[in-house]
């Protein structure tokens, strides 16, 4: 059976489901794929729940080292970080809830599988049972998003050795930890592990902290990282991480540390594999980021990327305001050029930066 559509995203993150609910208000006839949750990796194990811990671990630092500057005092603390996770995931399920209501508001046609391209105009959307459903589209928007890049020599088991996705759906702490790569995802869970107690050390190949933010920025966030017992290694190369019992060893040039978990958070690669881009014609660069024009537009007319997929600035805001240009360029309407250079960006950690 073949469905036929003016606007097909592959995609419902943020810059997915954003870019459709924009192609809709401009009278287009949309559909949108995903092959796991609507609201994507932000609103279901990213940026939304992620901040919903943070706001459990300003609590959990308050009560357990500033109660005496408010006034107040207690015996036996009792922190139960499950609880933490119970509220941080009621919190991504109401607005993953939403964003299908908004859908269903937008005339929006959900459909949840896998996406391939049999040829410039034609999906095959196939779901958990098998079955295919094929989308002709006169437009197609790419917003399939990124994953965590995997180190060479390092094996990711879920349980010891971790990426940001396990991480932030595990209900109970490791005692000791080490995180590699101090970008925002790995100082946010160091703010988050240390306010509640666990043993953090940061390991960045680069010489500093935020890499990519203000030189100044990185020196003040170091210094109040190790000031609440966050230890901060940078400039350093691991040698091996492995699994070694119930602990895992992380060696590194002058020592080796053993701690109860590994979380690696140390870049991004986009999900541009699988999609069947090579059947459209649509170019990717080396390191799999699909190549766009200021209109969002892929080197194939009629197929657009937005979003983490382009490699242009991996955050939610950023593939929402893409999604909204895409959208308004596909309806011919009067639209704007962003300017990646300014636009504004956050890390959570404490202090925020």
């Amino acid at each position: 059976m073949t469905e036929n559509f003016d606007v097909v995203v592959i995609g419902a993150g943020p810059a997915g489901y954003v870019a459709a609910i924009r192609a809709a208000q401009l009278k287009q006839k949309v559909a949108i794929v995903d092959k796991q949750w609507l609201g994507g990796v932000c609103l279901n194990i990213g940026c939304i729940p992620s901040k919903s811990l943070l706001k459990n671990a300003d609590v959990a630092y308050t009560l357990r080292k500033r109660s005496k500057d408010f006034g107040f005092s207690f015996d036996n603390l009792k922190l139960d970080y499950s609880v933490a996770f119970k509220r941080s995931r009621s919190n991504s399920d109401r607005l993953t809830k939403g964003v299908g209501f908004l859908m269903k508001k937008n005339n929006i046609a959900v459909f949840m599988g896998s996406a391939v391209f049999k040829s410039k105009d034609t999906l095959a959307v196939t779901d958990k049972d098998g079955k295919v459903t094929e989308l002709k589209a006169k437009n197609t928007v790419i917003a399939t998003g990124a994953s965590p890049a995997m180190l060479p020599g390092v094996t990711v088991d879920g349980k010891q050795i971790v990426t940001y996705v396990e991480a932030i759906m595990q209900d109970t702490l490791p005692g000791s930890v080490v995180i590699v790569g101090a970008g925002a995802i790995g100082v946010e869970f160091a703010t988050i592990w240390n306010s509640y107690g666990v043993d953090v050390t940061v390991i960045e190949l680069l010489p500093r902290v935020l890499p990519r933010e203000d030189e100044e920025i990185s020196k003040e966030l170091t210094k109040e990282l190790t000031k609440v017992g966050i230890k901060i290694k940078t400039g350093v190369k691991f040698e091996s991480i492995a699994v070694a019992g119930d602990k895992v060893k992380v060696k590194l040039p002058d020592e080796t540390l053993e701690v109860d978990q590994v979380l690696v958070a140390a870049a991004f690669s986009p999900n541009s594999k699988g999609l069947g881009l090579e059947a459209a014609g649509v170019k990717v660069s080396d390191r799999g980021m699909i190549e766009i024009d200021e209109k969002m537009q892929t080197n194939v007319p009629g197929i657009w990327a937005v979003g983490d997929v382009t490699g242009k600035l991996m955050l939610a805001h950023v593939g929402s305001a893409m999604g909204i240009i895409c959208a308004e360029n596909i309806a011919g309407v009067e639209t704007i050029t962003l300017d990646y250079e300014m636009m504004p960006r956050a890390t959570y950690c404490h202090p925020q930066v």
